[in-house]
């Protein structure tokens, strides 16, 4: 839809600085959209990999927890588990990355004993403690970057559709406008040097009549 101007230097004067204030925010905005894709780049592979190890490691251990289970009493097995509950001390520092509010989350397990009999558990129970243990910091980093990744990808969509609309709706727009006042301006310009002309003709054509 065309935009409806007035034909005037200073609205060509107004569009034209509207243009050159919207050409400087599309390049802002598309320098930031790369900026962007190259942070969400470098997180979403670390995420992908430390997923591919998260996936590759849980079943091993869920399955420790059931092998022991299965092969000490399940009350013992239930205390058991209940005492070596891993401690651990999570850490969230914010951080701001292209303008993009970032949680970077850690865990630190704290070390401590078994906390329970290993005369009445399975080796298969302290061996996936062991692993839990490893495992949780893993977990903890995991659920960060994914947050992250999340946070990334929505500001990359937000971006993408406020460059293109400046550069596919706005710019254009402005242009044509500008285009259109600037056409307009000379038509009238032309139109008022072709009148003065003949003006000057019918005072030169009386001069020489009453001379």
């Amino acid at each position: 839809m065309k935009r409806k101007v007035n034909a005037t230097r200073m609205e060509l004067q107004r569009v034209r600085k509207r243009l050159d204030l919207a050409v400087r925010g599309h390049k802002l905005l598309k320098d930031k959209l790369e900026g962007l894709i190259r942070e969400l780049t470098v997180r979403l592979q670390e995420y992908k990999n430390l997923r591919l190890s998260v996936d590759q490691r849980w079943p091993r251990i869920y399955q420790g927890f059931l092998l022991a289970d299965a092969l000490s009493s399940s009350s013992a097995t239930e205390a058991a588990v209940r005492q070596a509950r891993p401690r651990a001390r999570v850490t969230a520092r914010e951080t701001r990355v292209m303008g993009v509010r970032i949680t970077d989350t850690r865990a630190e397990v704290e070390p401590s004993p078994a906390g329970y009999s290993l005369m009445q558990t399975s080796p298969h129970l302290d061996r996936a403690v062991g692993e839990l243990r490893e495992f949780l910091p893993e977990l903890v980093r995991l659920a960060g970057l994914e947050q992250a990744v999340r946070a990334l990808a929505s500001e990359v969509q937000k971006t993408r559709r406020r460059a293109n609309a400046l550069e596919y709706v706005l710019i254009p727009d402005l242009r044509a406008a500008r285009k259109s006042i600037a056409g307009r301006l000379e038509e009238i310009s032309r139109s008022d040097v072709s009148r003065l002309m003949k003006v000057k003709e019918m005072l030169v054509a009386r001069e020489a009549a009453e001379s």
